[in-house]
């Protein structure tokens, strides 16, 4: 049984998420399909849907640009996910026209479902260039909350996680139980797509047992990928059956102008 690793990478404005994970097959043969299972592919399909969603936020916006949050008030409140979805439609169609009216090309993402209490919420991220307060006005259904983007090592990837992968444990109503194929978050057709990549050959297993056993790992990423620092420790597993390694890790660049406020809140605090 003969083993490689494979390396994705997605390049997204100034960050990097990888993943590196065996690839098993019979030596000279074709790997045959493996079909996983519901809950696999289900765990699967959050997680790549959440990634997809953290990416995409990282290409297209910057520490200009916004994260607005939409509640409704009572007697506001949508009956339904349909009629949600028609509102936020609206209200996307009013601040297009603002953003028209200033010259600016709106890009959004736009996440909508229901909180734990079964309350109405959306939380978008959206172009800059327009005052805050203004965007706020067109909502008129409840509260709203326009706030700048602020950039870490790590980027805006908390945000992002929770955004794209919020989950309703033990809620089995039809408003917290999504339909096969549905997805939480939308995108307009405008956003920037980020730069993926894959290799077979560059990473091997005593590489990844380097990393495994690193009490410091940043400088074997420095070397691999010149330009970039490593965001935070990497999740580095070993499978107990198959033994093979599997490997997450974010990466940015510490020149960012994303991260020039940041810096300077840093300094402040003497860090």
């Amino acid at each position: 049984m003969q083993c490689r690793y494979r390396e994705r990478l997605i390049i997204a404005g100034d960050w990097i998420f990888g993943e590196v994970h065996p690839e098993w097959r019979p030596a000279g043969k074709r790997r045959g399909k493996f079909r996983a299972t519901s809950e696999m592919q289900a765990r699967l399909n959050e997680r790549r849907s959440a990634l997809q969603m953290t990416a995409l936020a990282h290409e297209n916006f910057g520490k200009t640009d916004y994260n607005l949050n939409l509640t409704f008030r009572d007697g506001c409140c949508p009956a339904d996910r349909d009629e949600l979805e028609r509102v936020i439609r609206n209200f996307v169609a009013r601040i297009r026209r603002i953003y028209r009216r200033a010259g600016i090309e709106l890009r959004y993402i736009i996440e909508r479902g229901f909180s734990g209490m079964g309350r109405p919420h959306a939380h978008i991220y959206l172009t800059g260039g327009i005052p805050r307060e203004e965007i706020e006005a067109a909502w008129g259904l409840g509260y709203a909350n326009c706030r700048g983007l602020e950039f870490t090592e790590t980027g805006i990837t908390d945000l992002s996680a929770y955004i794209a992968g919020q989950k309703r444990e033990g809620k089995t109503d039809a408003e917290h139980v999504r339909m096969k194929g549905e997805r939480r978050w939308t995108g307009s057709r405008n956003l920037r797509r980020p730069v993926e990549r894959t290799n077979v050959s560059r990473y091997s297993r005593e590489a990844m047992e380097e990393i495994a056993d690193a009490g410091n790992p940043h400088s074997f990423f420095a070397r691999r990928y010149p330009g970039y620092w490593l965001a935070e420790f990497p999740d580095v597993r070993q499978n107990p059956v198959t033994h093979g390694w599997e490997c997450t890790f974010m990466l940015y660049r510490p020149d960012s102008a994303q991260l020039a406020s940041y810096a300077r809140r840093e300094r402040r605090r003497g860090v």
